[in-house]
């Protein structure tokens, strides 16, 4: 029996280090719902959004070494505070309906498949009781090859230049502009992914990646604020084909309670077309789509109420990500 207990233990998939499951700190999302859980009775659902909510940033890591970058002093870092992205209605404005039709028409001329990997930057408020909220800035790139090996370049942005990309996409990848590497793995052939969230291929059709998306994140399938989560966490993991690209669109169209906001410029310049959702208590997502193919470009949730003991007021933003491929 023992022996087989240490196979067993050995065995273990699930990694303190590595992966979906793995090690790290809260961020401020996280930290609200935590705090919010003696007093009301939010159950599974609020459980499984505090999990997932990890995904956005780890907090203490980045934190420690952004203050590092370019001698950047804390008093900076703490002012670099980013402000919600600004959206303007207009005659121009592009409907859902439009935009998820146009997507299916670029689908359908150019087909194209999901790429394994990503670009992003992000953003999360990390915070203390009594103390100002920090900024913890990164870029994160993820590249995969043929043979299954593949490589992650994690780097802290300089908070002084908000929306600079600072990871040039190789190969190899490098660190350009002001940055700080946090982390570079490399993965040997044939891991192809093994080791992250996601990793079998995404099929086609919007239903049928609404159950894909539901493995990875319980009620996808049939939570709004969960499957928008979900398809969040999906894109930092895979560089959606122009199939795939639709399906989301189709899915965010179905969403209750998601409204047109207006035209937005994200933090990269882009232009894009925002939609508003409320999600959980507490905060509300701007989703802002490319209005001619679709493609998520931002993903943006800031609070709806004030919590003085974390000196955070109603529209700060709480978090951000913007997909850059």
């Amino acid at each position: 029996m023992t022996d087989e207990l240490d196979l067993l233990r050995e065995a273990n998939p699930v990694s303190a280090d590595t992966g979906p499951w793995r090690d790290r700190p809260l961020n401020a999302r996280a930290e609200l719902l935590l705090r919010r859980l003696p007093s009301q009775d939010r159950g599974r659902r609020t459980v499984r959004r505090v999990v997932w909510s990890l995904e956005a940033a780890a907090a203490a890591t980045v934190l420690a070494l952004a203050l590092t970058v370019s001698g950047t002093p804390s008093s900076a870092v703490a002012a670099s505070r980013p402000v919600p992205l600004v959206a303007h209605v207009s005659r121009a404005d592009v409907s859902l309906t439009e935009i998820v039709r146009r997507a299916r028409a670029a689908a359908e001329e150019s087909p194209g498949r999901s790429e394994r990997g990503s670009h992003f930057q992000s953003w999360a408020l990390s915070m203390k009781s009594g103390e100002d909220a920090v900024t913890l800035p990164r870029e994160s790139l993820t590249r995969w090859n043929a043979d299954g090996s593949g490589s992650t370049l994690e780097v802290a942005t300089d908070p002084r230049h908000p929306g600079r990309p600072v990871i040039e996409d190789g190969p190899p990848p490098r660190t350009v502009h002001d940055g700080k590497v946090l982390s570079e793995e490399r993965y040997p052939p044939g891991i192809n992914g093994a080791n992250e969230s996601y990793f079998e291929d995404p099929p086609t059709g919007a239903s049928a990646l609404r159950e894909y998306l539901a493995v990875w994140t319980p009620d996808a399938d049939r939570d709004p604020a969960e499957l928008l989560s979900a398809v969040g966490s999906f894109l930092t993991v895979w560089t959606p084909g122009p199939r795939q690209r639709a399906d989301i669109a189709t899915l965010l169209s179905g969403l209750e309670g998601l409204r047109p906001a207006g035209r937005v410029t994200d933090r990269l310049g882009r232009e894009g077309q925002g939609f508003r959702f409320t999600g959980t208590p507490g905060g509300r997502y701007l989703i802002v789509l490319d209005p001619d193919d679709g493609r998520v470009l931002d993903i943006e949730e800031t609070f709806t109420r004030d919590a003085p003991e974390y000196r955070v007021k109603a529209g700060d933003v709480m978090s951000y990500t913007a997909y850059i491929s």
